[in-house]
């Protein structure tokens, strides 16, 4: 699992559905890099997300064993 914490520097309105979505930009020190993140509308509302708010992104990385060795090693 990988674990991110950043701070939210921006939240917008996408302008061609800003009446469905937000886009939530967050600053990752670590890497130096911005991630942009697209939510529901509700879905943001209820988080109750401002700027400055600290944010831990947690990702837990998946994958198929068989489908990575047929591709490492080419076998149809």
């Amino acid at each position: 699992m990988i674990t991110l914490d950043g701070e939210i520097t921006e939240i917008t309105s996408p302008p061609n559905k800003a009446d469905q979505f937000r886009s939530v930009t967050i600053w990752l020190p670590e890497s130096e890099e911005h991630v942009e993140l697209t939510l529901g509308l509700e879905e943001f509302k209820k988080s109750g997300m401002v700027i400055d708010d600290k944010i831990t992104i947690k990702i837990d990385k998946k994958f198929d064993i068989d489908s990575l060795t047929q591709n490492l090693l080419k076998i149809d």
